[in-house]
């Protein structure tokens, strides 16, 4: 089969497409023939090195991605699927790849409304976007959300289920007019270009000086420094990523801003689902829900070759895509 694999960490050119045994799967455990990967920022990081919990090299890369594919075989003790069946998975690891093994009690049907490359998109981003607004973000009805990188594939997910959970006013920040068009459209009430030097100040003047309720950051650096500037007292600032890389750096008076009973909390997704599975589960049931009532739909427009690895990611590290980014075996 073929995988893509990295010996070193660095630029899109360390993942190698390589010839590879096919996996065994143990008890419990199911092959799936991979129909489509959605590619996350993480692994961007994860093949820099700069990701929080570092993958042990070599390794064939995507630590926790989204997968869907079709149960080629199942493992002694599997019961709960057929073979030939569509499922989605999240692969603990080694998800680039035309053929992955994944525990068999991971697995979930593909939603009749979504196809094979939409539903790519649910899991590993459709979970973040509902759980950073719901489980910690605590969002209340009628409180003001501001999501940044709102183009993205979290980002346009976490537009469309903060309005089904009826916030009062959703602000969606993008690096370009086209993307700020498309979190309009999605349902955002105010888009800003966070590139402009002004953005913060555009916020504060949409929510008449309040600032947000609730903030959804992955990019860091300036713009975390900004949101926290942003956030209204009592409010909750969701950290989830940094995909600027940059070290933060917090001086008195941010910490001074944190005593206007403002909270910064962070969240990860592979951590959250190996230590909260209850409610990582009753997160998809309402994901399937509001897909079912046609209240959410993934933004997918890049579909790539599998082999084009390497070409996913600088398309992603140079804020060319929308949505998700999907590879095709």
């Amino acid at each position: 089969m073929k995988a893509i694999r990295m010996y070193q960490c660095g630029g899109p050119e360390v993942l190698k497409v390589e010839d590879m045994e096919k996996p065994i799967p143990g008890m419990h455990e199911v092959l799936l023939k991979v129909q489509a990967i959605g590619v996350n920022y993480a692994e961007v990081q994860q093949r820099k090195g700069t990701y929080p919990f570092p993958v042990p090299l070599p390794a064939v890369l995507g630590q926790w991605a989204e997968v869907v594919g079709q149960v080629a075989e199942a493992g002694e003790g599997v019961t709960n699927v057929e073979i030939g069946s569509s499922v989605i998975a999240q692969v603990p690891q080694g998800a680039y790849a035309e053929y992955v093994v994944v525990p068999s009690s991971m697995l979930l049907p593909v939603p009749h409304r979504l196809n094979l490359v939409q539903s790519a998109a649910l899991l590993t981003q459709g979970q973040t976007a509902y759980h950073t607004l719901k489980s910690v973000g605590r969002i209340q009805p009628g409180e003001t959300v501001l999501i940044h990188a709102a183009a993205g594939g979290v980002g346009s997910l976490a537009i469309q289920i903060a309005r089904r959970m009826k916030a009062g006013k959703i602000i969606a920040t993008a690096s370009a007019p086209a993307k700020l068009e498309l979190a309009l459209s999605l349902g955002a009430d105010a888009a800003i270009n966070y590139s402009e030097p002004d953005w913060a100040k555009q916020v504060l003047e949409c929510t008449g000086g309040k600032g947000a309720d609730l903030i959804l950051e992955m990019v860091g650096g300036d713009i975390l420094q900004g949101s926290l500037q942003v956030l209204a007292p009592f409010g909750r600032l969701i950290y989830f990523g940094s995909a600027s890389a940059v070290n933060e750096k917090w001086d008195r008076a941010d910490l001074v801003k944190l005593l206007e009973n403002k909270s910064i909390i962070g969240f990860n997704i592979a951590h959250f689902l190996t230590s909260r599975p209850e409610s990582a589960n009753a997160g998809l049931e309402h994901l399937y829900e509001m897909i079912s009532a046609d209240q959410l739909k993934p933004v997918v427009r890049h579909i790539l070759p599998l082999e084009q690895a390497a070409e996913a990611h600088r398309l992603l590290e140079s804020r060319q895509t929308v949505g998700t980014i999907v590879l095709k075996p």
